[in-house]
């Protein structure tokens, strides 16, 4: 039933990883000159470490973990709600069996899924700083933890989509195997 927010809460922090790492591996010039925003300031307080690079980590983490809990709750409201009017889309009631089901990813589209993720975040997370000014834009704004925040998002989208393609495949050979159309779906 919560797989989907299982998938998204377990893969989004290492892709957050890999895309921050990623940034302050390039040495943005947005890092060094970073100045924390006076909202934050006054929250944090005395909370936020003295050293630039820290400070932005700190910031950019703060970034990414509210619209990810916020997304990861969707999710969940999603999955129950899927679950929930599951049971009245089916004509026939399954048999409770002692088999095992089935995975429902497969396993390339799972590791495509993973990998890509990754890869994408590692790569438009290096990219980042040619992007806008490296997120410092006129007036001394700096955006670039938001920018870094953003990436894991688009990186997993991106490999939800290489993951869709990478199971294709699989799906045309069953359609191939059973010789007519699916009556419920590949």
């Amino acid at each position: 039933m919560f797989r989907t927010v299982r998938g998204f809460l377990t893969l989004a922090p290492p892709v957050f990883i890999a895309a921050l790492l990623a940034y302050l591996s390039a040495k943005p010039r947005a890092v060094v000159s970073f100045t924390v925003y006076p909202f934050l300031a006054e929250v944090l307080g005395s909370g936020l470490p003295r050293a630039a690079t820290a400070r932005f980590v700190v910031v950019t983490t703060l970034f990414f973990i509210v619209p990810s809990l916020v997304t990861g709750v969707l999710l969940f409201l999603a999955d129950v709600g899927a679950s929930a009017a599951a049971s009245l889309w089916r004509r026939e009631r399954p048999a409770s069996s002692p088999e095992r089901r089935p995975a429902s990813l497969a396993p390339e589209a799972f590791w495509t899924l993973v990998g890509a993720s990754v890869a994408l975040a590692a790569v438009a997370g290096a990219r980042l700083p040619e992007v806008a000014h490296g997120g410092e834009l006129p007036g001394g704004v700096n955006v670039a933890p938001v920018f870094v925040a953003a990436v894991p998002f688009a990186a997993l989208g991106g490999g939800l989509v290489l993951a869709f393609l990478a199971s294709v495949p699989r799906a045309v050979g069953r359609l191939a195997r059973r010789g007519s159309a699916p009556a419920r779906g590949l």
